[in-house]
């Protein structure tokens, strides 16, 4: 079981959806992928959880009690959850 963390930085770019785009197709379950961000960039998530979903990745997002970090921890499906 892995845990890869990866700082989106202060703005999401396109080398930020590389990077996640990268990290998604190397995960197997009981993996996990923590993606962080600055809450000011909580609204260009968009793209990020396409890429989630499209992966087949169940993904929660969470804000700090500060208001200033975002983060979406992000975990591959079951095969099985998959069928239903």
């Amino acid at each position: 079981m892995r845990e890869i963390n990866i700082d989106l930085g202060p703005s999401i770019g396109t080398g930020d959806i590389e990077i996640v785009k990268a990290a998604t197709s190397k995960l197997v379950p009981g993996d996990h992928l923590l993606l962080n961000l600055e809450a000011a960039d909580a609204h260009e998530t968009d793209r990020i959880l396409t890429i989630l979903e499209k992966e087949g990745l169940d993904y929660q997002t969470h804000g700090s009690h500060s208001g200033q970090k975002f983060m979406i921890i992000a975990t591959p499906r079951n095969k099985k959850e998959e069928l239903h």
